[in-house]
């Protein structure tokens, strides 16, 4: 792979569009000078945003603005999406991650168009079924892999061992482990107990326990995401994306109680002013918009969708995971460990 990194990003999804990309952007490109951006949206909204930033030529010399005037809205839907949007930003970007311009793209797009053109335009790796959205969150003993966070809500007992097997490739990236036997994978239900759960899940229990590429330990609940005690949660979108949006909502409040505990009085100042330091310093360490970032794991192209509402430092975040993606080919490698006996594949499905 070459050392020059390039990325597409779609400046025009999510709530505040172009207002939360463009400082990203620049700030990118101060930081990683080996990389160069193609940014896809209107040229004159973009370089007025870009000349407000005040930043050193040399960093925006390596941005490249795509002129795009038509969007997709959150309201569009997937089909919609495939048929009558194939010149918007965020189809233009995947194109480019398609054509081999770029290694990866980022949008805090629409996810359901993102995922319809995400397949039409890169294709499922070999033998996936169903694309899933995963990405790695803070864990009390490192980070856990958790997918999938909304591609899809029905899912069957071979899709969830797929995502197993792509989970676990992608948490060797995070955490840099060699053997598949090294990464826990647990199964997300409504009990620990074997008994517990749809007919569905249990099936894939069986599934994930037969296949000798996986080393799983059985069902967790949601608070054992983030506990440490395993590496890969597996799930549906729904529940995936229900667990993910409680704990950010969780944490946010926390953080807004960290500025509203009382101070009056000398104990409660003293106790007060303790319990915000250890409030504040727990919360930058957990903040979602530093784990802003979730990669589209299955299609046949490194694919990051940032949270919607993503301020200038979330989506520079899921900028740098998508640096991440890139530089260890995710995709590539997802590909690779798919192709392997047992990984719950029908070997003749490319789509």
């Amino acid at each position: 792979m070459s050392s020059q990194l390039r990325l597409a990003v779609d400046a025009m999804g999510g709530d505040l569009g172009p207002r939360s990309v463009v400082p990203a952007c620049i700030r990118f490109l101060q930081n990683f000078p080996e990389a160069q951006l193609k940014l896809f949206g209107p040229r004159a909204e973009l370089q007025s945003l870009i000349q407000e930033q005040h930043r050193p030529p040399r960093a925006v010399s390596r941005l490249e603005i795509i002129h795009c005037e038509q969007v997709i809205t959150q309201e569009c839907n997937p089909l919609q999406a495939v048929r009558h949007k194939r010149d918007s930003t965020m189809a233009m970007a995947l194109m480019s991650v398609s054509v081999g311009e770029v290694q990866a793209a980022v949008t805090s797009g629409n996810t359901g168009a993102l995922l319809a053109l995400s397949r039409s335009i890169l294709g499922n790796i070999k033998g996936v079924r169903k694309p899933a959205l995963g990405k790695s969150v803070p864990s009390g003993t490192g980070s856990c892999y958790l997918l999938d966070l909304g591609a899809n809500v029905d899912c069957s007992a071979e899709d969830l061992l797929q995502f197993a097997r792509m989970g676990i490739e992608a948490q060797r990236i995070h955490t840099s482990r060699s053997s598949n036997g090294d990464i826990k994978v647990a199964l997300l239900n409504i009990g620990a107990e074997a008994h517990k759960g749809s007919a569905e899940i249990r099936r894939a229990a069986g599934l994930l326990e037969a296949d000798p590429e996986v080393n799983y330990v059985g069902f967790v609940e949601g608070h054992d995401i983030f506990t440490g005690a395993v590496d890969v949660v597996v799930c549906d979108g729904l529940m995936g994306n229900v667990a993910m949006k409680s704990a950010e909502g969780v944490i946010r409040l926390m953080g807004q109680k960290a500025f509203t505990i009382e101070k009056s009085g000398c104990f409660k100042r003293f106790f007060g002013q303790l319990a915000i330091k250890l409030l504040r310093k727990w919360r930058t360490q957990v903040e979602p918009a530093r784990y802003n970032g979730a990669s589209f794991v299955g299609v046949k192209g490194n694919v990051i969708k940032s949270h919607g509402g993503a301020s200038s430092e979330a989506f520079y975040r899921a900028m740098v995971t998508a640096k991440e993606c890139a530089d260890a080919d995710l995709a590539a490698r997802v590909g690779a460990a798919m192709a392997q006996p047992g990984s719950g594949a029908p070997r003749t499905m490319d789509k």
